[in-house]
C-alpha cells in the first residue's frame, strides 16, 4: 500500500464554538430562551381571525430567528457527540442542549398551535396572501398538520417526557454500538474493532474473512441484544402512545405527513419495487456466477468482484469527486469544494467514532458539515459524493429562510444519489475494462440496497409495529419478521444464514426516525428518473435542477417536481426508476457473457 500524503481531516468547528466549554453555548442557549420568553410575552393570545397578515409575518419572522438561534447549541453538540460518543462530556454537552431546546420550544409553543386553531378559512386567506408569500407553504403545513395537534398543556408534557422516554433511549441505542467491541483474528493476532471497521471486512475479497467477520460482529450485537430488543420494545410502545394522541391511524401516517406524501402515494411505489424483487434475485444468480460460487451468503454480497487492492489517497477522492461535479457544473464543483479548503469534513476514523456518514445542515446562516468514515476505498468515495451531494443542496438552499431550508426525506436524497450517479459515469471513462466492471457492479448493489433493501425494511418495520400491538416481543419473534421480509427479498438467489436473523437489531433508523427508510427508495428512484432526464436533455436541464435544490423547502414536493413533468402518483413513474436499474443489470450481464465468449 502506498503512503497516505494527505492526512485525512478532522473538521473546524470554530464557525460554531471554539470547544464544548465555549461559554458562548450557554450564552446562545440564554439569549434564545430570552427571546423566547419576550416572544410569548408579546404574542400569547394575540393570534386570532382579526390579526392582519402584518402583524403575522412579523410574529412568523421574530418566531423564525429563535428556531435559527436555539439550533445552533444543539447541531454543535451533535457533532462532537458522533465522533467520540462514549466521552461523557460529550453525552452530557447533548443532553443539555437537547433539554435548553424543549424548554425554549415550550414557550414558543403556543405560537404553532395558536395558527392551527385559526379557522381554515382565515388559514387559507393568510396562504394566498401576497404578504406572506415566503411563508405560504409553512402555512400550508400548518392547515395539514389540524387533525393531528393537541392542547398545548398536552403538548408540553410530551415534550418534557421526551428527554426521559424516547431521547434516553435512542442515547442508550447509541452508546451502547459506540462501546461494543469486536474480536476479530487479523495476521494471527485477535483485535477489536469497531463497528465501522468490522463491517468493512465484509467487503473483503477473502470469502473467509467476510464470513469470520459477521459471525463476529452477531456475537457482538448478541451479547447486547437483550438491550437492544428492549429499546426497539420500549420505542415502539412509546410511538404507539404518541400515535394514539396525536390521532394516527396507522405507525407510519405521522412519517407521511412529515415528508408531505400519502400513504396511497408510498404504496403505490412500494408495491412497484416489490414486484420487481427478482431483479435482486437475477442479479445474485449473476454475482454467484462470476464469483464462482456454489452459494451465496449473506455475508457475502458485498463481496467485491475485482480483486484490485487500489486504494484511493484522499487527496485523490476530492480530485476526482470534483472533476466529476465540474463536468456536470462547475457551480456544484465549487460549493463541493469548499468543504474540502474549509475543512468542513470529518473523514478521520476515530475509537469512539460512530459509523457511517451524513451531512449536517445547521442553518441557512451556517455552512453544513459532512461525516463519514473514510478507508481509501472505491466505496468511501461514492459516500463522499453523496454527502456532498447533500452538502451542495444545502448550500444551495442557503438563500432561504429558516422554516424554508430544510426539506422532506422524500426529496432529501435528491442531490446526494445525483451526486452518485455524476461520479459514477465520469468514474466509467476513466477507468479500465476490468476496473469499470466491477464499477457497474457496485453501482447496482448500491442501488439496490437504497431501493430494495430498504423497502424490505420498511415492510419489515410495519410488521414490528403491528406485531408490537399483540405485547413486548422477544429477539426472536422480531428477528423471524426480519427474516421473512429479507427472504421474499432474495428469495434463493442468497442464502441467510441464523446469524442474519438478529442484524435489524443495530440499525438506527428503526429507533431514531421511524419509517424514515421507505425514503431512501423514493428518493432513490427519483433521483433516477432525474438523471434520466438530465442525460436526455444535457445542459438545458442543469439550471431547472439547480433551481430545484435552491428552492429547499420553500414549495411541496409536487410543487418542486412540476417543472419536471413528474407525477409521483403514478405507478409508470416508478416504474421507469425500476426499469433504470434493470439496464444496468442487463449491461452487466452482456458484459459477463461476452467475456465468456
Amino acid at each position: 500500500m502506498k503512503k497516505r500524503n494527505v492526512a485525512l481531516p478532522d473538521w473546524d468547528l470554530s464557525d460554531l464554538y471554539s470547544s464544548i466549554d465555549d461559554p458562548k453555548i450557554d450564552a446562545a442557549l440564554a439569549t434564545a430562551l430570552k427571546r423566547a420568553g419576550m416572544f410569548e410575552k408579546n404574542y400569547r393570545g394575540k393570534i386570532d381571525d382579526k390579526s392582519d397578515s402584518k402583524q403575522i409575518l412579523k410574529a412568523v419572522t421574530e418566531y423564525e430567528r429563535i428556531l435559527v438561534e436555539s439550533n445552533k447549541p444543539g447541531c454543535y453538540a451533535y457533532l462532537e457527540y458522533s465522533v467520540d460518543s462514549v466521552n461523557p462530556r460529550n453525552a452530557a454537552l447533548l443532553q443539555k442542549t437537547k433539554k435548553k431546546s424543549i424548554e425554549i420550544n415550550q414557550r414558543i409553543l403556543f405560537f404553532e398551535l395558536a395558527l392551527i386553531n385559526l379557522s381554515e378559512q382565515k388559514l387559507k386567506h393568510l396562504i394566498s396572501d401576497p404578504e406572506l408569500k415566503n411563508y405560504k407553504h409553512f402555512l400550508q403545513k400548518i392547515l395539514k398538520q389540524k387533525p393531528h395537534r393537541l392542547t398545548e398543556a398536552e403538548e408540553k408534557i410530551f415534550n418534557d417526557k421526551y428527554l426521559t422516554s424516547g431521547s434516553a433511549l435512542n442515547r442508550l441505542f447509541d452508546e451502547e454500538l459506540a462501546e461494543q467491541k469486536y474480536e476479530f483474528k487479523k495476521k494471527g493476532k485477535i483485535v477489536l474493532l469497531n463497528e465501522s471497521e468490522i463491517l468493512d471486512y465484509l467487503h473483503s475479497p477473502d470469502g473467509q474473512e467476510r464470513k469470520l467477520a459477521a459471525q463476529s460482529f452477531t456475537k457482538g450485537i448478541k451479547s447486547i441484544s437483550r438491550r437492544l430488543t428492549f429499546v426497539t420494545n420500549m420505542l415502539a410502545e412509546d410511538k404507539s402512545i404518541s400515535d394514539k394522541y396525536f390521532k394516527y391511524t396507522r405507525p407510519e401516517d405521522s412519517r407521511h405527513l412529515d415528508n408531505e406524501t400519502t400513504k396511497e402515494t408510498v404504496d403505490t411505489m412500494i408495491n412497484v419495487v416489490v414486484k420487481n424483487y427478482s431483479l435482486v434475485q437475477e442479479y445474485y444468480q449473476l454475482k454467484k456466477k462470476i464469483l464462482k460460487l456454489k452459494n451465496i451468503y449473506d455475508y457475502d454480497r458485498y463481496a467485491p468482484l475485482s480483486v484490485s487492492k487500489k486504494k484511493y489517497d484522499y487527496s485523490e477522492a476530492k480530485d476526482i469527486i470534483l472533476d466529476a461535479f465540474e463536468s456536470f457544473s462547475p457551480k456544484f464543483a465549487h460549493l463541493a469544494n469548499d468543504f474540502f479548503e474549509k475543512k468542513w469534513i470529518h473523514a478521520k476514523p476515530e475509537k469512539n467514532k460512530r459509523s457511517g456518514a451524513y451531512c449536517m445542515y445547521v442553518s441557512p446562516e451556517l455552512h453544513p458539515y459532512v461525516f463519514l468514515n473514510y478507508n481509501y476505498s472505491i466505496d468511501d468515495i461514492e459516500t463522499l459524493a453523496h454527502e456532498l451531494g447533500h452538502g451542495v443542496h444545502a448550500s444551495l438552499a442557503r438563500k432561504q429562510t429558516y422554516l424554508n431550508f430544510d426539506w422532506p426525506l422524500t426529496v432529501a436524497e435528491t442531490a446526494s444519489v445525483f451526486g452518485e450517479m455524476i461520479l459514477f459515469d465520469h468514474l466509467k471513462e476513466k477507468l479500465p475494462d476490468r476496473e469499470r466492471f466491477s464499477l457497474l457492479l457496485r453501482r447496482i448493489e448500491s442501488t439496490f440496497a437504497t431501493v430494495f433493501r430498504q423497502t424490505a425494511m420498511f415492510l419489515f418495520e410495519r410488521d414490528l409495529h403491528e406485531a408490537r400491538k399483540n405485547g413486548e416481543m422477544t429477539s426472536e419473534t422480531i428477528s423471524a419478521l426480519w427474516r421473512k421480509r429479507q427472504a421474499e427479498m432474495f428469495g434463493r438467489s442468497v442464502a441467510l444464514t441464523p446469524d442474519y436473523d438478529l442484524w435489524w437489531s443495530y440499525i438506527p433508523h428503526f429507533k431514531h426516525t421511524p419509517f424514515y427508510v421507505y425514503a431512501y427508495a423514493f428518493g432513490e428512484l427519483l433521483s433516477l428518473s432525474l438523471y434520466a432526464k438530465y442525460k436526455k436533455e444535457g445542459k438545458s436541464f442543469v439550471s431547472k435542477y439547480i433551481t430545484l435544490l435552491k428552492n429547499g423547502g420553500l414549495k411541496s414536493p409536487d410543487d418542486l417536481l412540476e417543472p419536471f413533468k413528474i407525477k409521483l402518483s403514478d405507478p409508470e413513474f416508478w416504474m421507469g426508476g425500476v426499469e433504470i436499474i434493470r439496464s444496468l443489470v442487463v449491461e452487466a450481464e452482456k458484459i459477463y457473457s461476452s467475456r465468456l465468449h
